[in-house]
């Protein structure tokens, strides 16, 4: 009997290969949603940056003042007018567009957001004949408001 018993406890050749073919159940899984966050806010910061760098910072030499408000609510729709030779370009949202295209724009952001606040950005070399037209758009549009833009005569803008 003691045989039979002992025989039994001991494992045999095949229940040991079994042993060997399983993985062990200890593996540790690595973690990936804190990469997914960090490479998610790295994405929402570029396209914010990248559409803060394309409105804001549209080569125009903005006319100088020393009075006004220094401080832009953040939300403005800027309408930028870039003076190329003789010939005024109009860009909003980093798109070139003709008076049409500027007064739909103006329309569809008034439907949008209608206490959303203008800033009308011009290039000091240009007449005002260049920007009238933009004004008589934003008018056109229904915009309750439109601020111009100045830099500081101290440096800032």
């Amino acid at each position: 009997m003691k045989e039979a018993v002992g025989s039994e406890s001991r494992p045999t050749q095949e229940t040991m290969r079994q042993r060997f073919h399983k993985p062990a159940a200890g593996m540790a899984k690595i973690n990936v949603t804190p990469l997914i966050d960090v490479v998610m806010v790295l994405i929402v910061f570029y396209l914010i940056v990248g559409k803060l760098a394309s409105d804001r910072l549209a080569r125009v030499e903005l006319p100088g003042s020393h009075v006004g408000k220094g401080d832009e609510p953040a939300g403005a729709l800027v309408v930028n007018v870039v003076r190329h030779g003789e010939a005024a370009e109009v860009v909003v949202d980093g798109v070139s567009m003709g008076e049409g295209q500027l007064r739909d724009a103006l329309r569809a952001a008034q439907v949008r957001r209608p206490d959303q606040p203008v800033h009308l950005r011009a290039d000091r070399a240009l007449p005002f004949s260049k920007i009238e037209p933009v004004l008589q758009a934003c008018r056109e549009a229904g915009l309750k408001s439109v601020k111009l833009v100045a830099s500081r005569e101290g440096g800032g803008s």
